[in-house]
């Protein structure tokens, strides 16, 4: 009889995260779930998993990233399959190399079934293939164009930040956030002298890659 293999789910949307965890356990996993990063280093602790399945959007406090963070420290033997909208770590603010070599990243909007998600996780543990299983490498995911640095001032612009209150933030003049942002409409696409407000399009143009929103095309 094969070993059981036990795996934690970390996702902060419960509908989401019991989905998943029934998708697991009808493949033959043992699976605890968290809510939260906090959650999360409670029950790896006290069901000493294989794997963890990790959202990196977990509401306030720790991220996702955070969360792997902690267990390469604490937890070396324990894979990591990311599971989220995010297309890369850019949008969380990280470099892209934030993903070690045997992590998985997938994708949320990109899986058809469960299928891909079990897949992702027995590669992990075996140690073999896990770059199949790497949605953040796709060229063609959204804003692939845009460096890190572009990807974080979009997104205080999707938040509403003005020019001043972005230069304010990060630390630097309205010159250059004027400068980094009309190179950021010019990667988008985005004509800056359009009828309609070109801030606005690039806003739905983030939040569409976030996964924030549903944008019919």
């Amino acid at each position: 009889m094969p070993l059981q293999r036990t795996i934690v789910v970390v996702e902060n949307e419960s509908l989401l995260r019991d989905l998943i965890a029934r998708s697991l356990e009808a493949a033959g996993f043992d699976v605890a779930t968290a809510a939260n990063a906090a959650d999360g280093k409670r029950t790896v602790k006290a069901t000493d998993p294989d794997a963890c399945v990790v959202d990196i959007e977990l509401g306030p406090g720790p991220n996702g990233f955070d969360f792997a963070e902690y267990l390469s420290r604490e937890a070396q033997d324990v894979g990591v399959v990311f599971l989220t909208n995010l297309p890369d770590p850019r949008f969380a603010n990280r470099d892209l190399k934030s993903i070690s070599q045997n992590q998985a990243y997938l994708r949320k909007s990109q899986l058809v079934d469960s299928k891909e998600l079990i897949e992702a996780i027995n590669a992990v543990l075996q140690e073999q293939g896990v770059g199949n299983f790497r949605h953040d490498q796709n060229q063609t995911r959204p804003l692939a164009e845009l460096s890190r640095r572009q990807i974080s001032v979009l997104k205080l612009v999707a938040e509403g930040f003005s020019n001043s209150q972005i230069a304010e933030e990060r630390g630097t003049t309205v010159r250059a956030v004027e400068g980094m942002v009309s190179r950021i409409f010019i990667a988008l696409g985005v004509d800056a002298q359009a009828v309609g407000n070109a801030r606005v399009e690039a806003t739905r143009l983030y939040l569409n890659a976030a996964g924030a929103v549903t944008v019919d095309e």
